[in-house]
């Protein structure tokens, strides 16, 4: 049952992949920045915490550092500059994805560890904070007045929108999609977390 587990959270880490950098998403990302954000939540949201549920190489790092990681990577491939600049070839843009996806992960196999001295309550709080603070682009995505987010081939008047709309569309994908799927994991942590606390005072009073 692991190993099919395990092989299916695999499959899953690929096929994300796959729809992150080939077409059709992999095109319409050059001309749109919405696609472009699709493509990082993709790696963020789906394949780096499918990848570190199969537990295929587990790694050893501390909970802070893994959270620093993750939120300095996703702060810094959110700027203007640099996925603007990540953009312009596809070895950079490579690039920009492979680092994602290694910092994403890093952050999710620190909430899939085996329990430790890192208890499931402190891993909820650990999954939120890190959602609060990777919510920041994107309240200035939706509530910029002027687009300051575009792709180099920005072509979203091909698309039906303005620059904009795509950039409020970026901004609002990265609250909703995102958030229910942090916010879902920390809130099954959570129930981990209390049922690992009851379980021991259920013996007790059995006893």
């Amino acid at each position: 049952m692991r190993a099919l587990t395990r092989n299916l959270c695999l499959a899953g880490t690929v096929t994300a992949v796959a729809v992150t950098v080939l077409p059709p998403l992999g095109s319409i990302a050059d001309q749109l920045f919405s696609a472009h954000m699709a493509q990082h939540l993709l790696l963020i949201a789906v394949a780096a915490p499918l990848l570190a549920a199969s537990r295929i190489q587990p790694v050893s790092i501390r909970p802070v550092a893994a959270w620093v990681a993750f939120v300095g990577t996703f702060l810094f491939w959110h700027w203007p500059g640099a996925f603007q600049w990540a953009a312009r070839s596809e070895l950079t843009q490579l690039l920009e994805f492979a680092i994602i996806l290694f910092a994403a992960y890093l952050f999710w196999s620190v909430a899939f560890a085996s329990e430790g001295r890192f208890s499931y309550g402190a891993r909820a709080l650990y999954v939120m904070t890190a959602a609060v603070a990777t919510d920041l682009p994107g309240v200035v995505m939706v509530f910029s007045p002027r687009a300051i987010c575009t792709m180099p081939g920005e072509n979203a008047l091909r698309w039906g929108l303005t620059p904009l709309q795509d950039q409020q569309i970026a901004g609002m994908s990265m609250w909703v999609p995102a958030n229910l799927v942090f916010f879902s994991i920390a809130i099954w942590l959570f129930a981990r977390w209390i049922g690992a606390t009851e379980t021991p005072q259920h013996k007790l009073v059995t006893s």
